[in-house]
Formats: C-alpha cells, sequence, structure tokens
C-alpha cells in the first residue's frame, strides 16, 4: 500500500527526536517491522511530549540508533512501494 509519508531527515540529536516523533503522530505500517527494546519503550509513550522528554534523556548514540532503525524501514518500504 503506498503512502504519502515522508521521514525527516536529521543531522543532530534535536532534529533525531523531531523526526522520530513525527514517525510516531503519523504511525505508518513500515513501524510494524521495528523491533528494538527501545523502539517498543518509546512506542508506548503515547504522547509526543513525553516521547521528547524521555528521548532527550538518552545519549545521542541510542538517538541514533533508533533514527537508524526507523529510517532503514522507511527506506525499505519505499522501495518496496516503488517496485509496484
Amino acid at each position: 500500500m503506498k503512502s504519502n509519508f515522508k521521514m525527516l531527515e536529521a543531522t543532530n540529536k534535536q532534529e533525531a527526536i523531531i523526526s522520530i516523533n513525527d514517525v510516531m503522530s503519523e504511525n505508518p505500517l513500515f513501524l510494524n517491522k521495528c523491533t528494538s527494546d527501545l523502539f517498543a519503550v518509546i512506542c508506548n509513550l503515547h504522547t509526543s511530549i513525553k516521547r521528547t522528554e524521555w528521548l532527550n534523556t538518552l545519549p545521542f548514540e541510542q538517538v541514533k540508533n533508533l533514527f537508524i532503525e526507523i529510517k532503514q524501514e522507511y527506506y525499505n518500504s519505499v522501495d518496496y512501494s516503488n517496485k509496484f
């Protein structure tokens, strides 16, 4: 199923947090493929304010890894939808 959702790029921790919150608010289907423990915790925080506060407490490396995991699934879904 094609989606018009475009994931935001990020070059620092704050931009990554904004992008993660944007994806979580949209809740596209490709998020079903994310399996990390950190993703599961973030997914259970129901408001972007709580997610932002919690992500701000994490080290940059963890936020970056979460962003990369989500971005990778985003690219996989875009590649897959372009095949059809």
